[in-house]
């Protein structure tokens, strides 16, 4: 792949929620078994079955989000070789991207679905197409600066997701996500499962 690693990039961020890589680490594999072990002392003290499962819902949701902080401090990183940018994301997995085809990167702000705009950095190619995207948690003048490309625009100037999309096509496929972002999505999701979860256990036993 284009040769040795020549510079390699983490987030500038040290902790997500207040948790830093190896307090997630301890939270994660303490808190499941004393989750686990709180299920079933009151199962055993009430005879039903509602409370511990409301506690393991619980318990799935905080795993979910401190499993998330642990894996995005640990994986994430750009790493850049004579020839490709490596970006790996909290899942370990790796995009590829050769380093001819960044042109340039472009500072925008973007406005979500509710709340203040986010800071963003895209990279683009000659065409003016998107070929990834970085939050506010990596140094994008030190990344532009390795690659000897040019960084325009402003944070101030802010769009859409729509209006980022139009611009800048592909930008919605970056492979580099905003973690506060991916933070929520990720308790959302796991709220959303917990729940049908219940639903279908509750519509089972009845």
């Amino acid at each position: 792949m284009g040769g040795s690693v020549v510079t390699r990039f983490r987030p500038t961020v040290t902790t997500v929620g207040g948790l830093d890589r190896k307090r997630a680490r301890s939270a994660f594999f303490m808190g499941v078994p004393i989750a686990v072990v709180l299920a079933v002392l009151s199962r055993l003290a009430t005879s039903s079955w509602e409370l511990p499962i409301g506690l393991l819902l619980i318990a799935i949701l905080g795993a979910a989000i401190v499993g998330w902080i642990w894996l995005y401090l640990t994986n994430s990183s750009i790493a850049l070789t004579a020839e490709h940018l490596l970006i790996t994301d909290w899942r370990n997995s790796t995009t590829v991207i050769a380093r001819a085809d960044v042109s340039r990167l472009i500072r925008i702000g973007v406005r979500p679905f509710e709340g203040p705009p986010r800071q963003a950095v895209i990279a683009v190619d000659a065409a003016n197409r998107s070929l990834f995207a970085l939050g506010g948690a990596y140094d994008a003048a030190a990344i532009a600066r390795s690659l000897s490309v040019p960084l325009s625009g402003s944070h101030d100037d802010v769009m859409s997701l729509r209006e980022v999309n139009r611009r800048y096509p592909g930008a919605a496929r970056s492979p580099v996500a905003d973690p506060q972002r991916v933070l929520v999505f990720s308790a959302v999701g796991t709220v959303v499962l917990g729940v049908i979860a219940f639903v279908v256990w509750t519509a089972i036993r009845s």
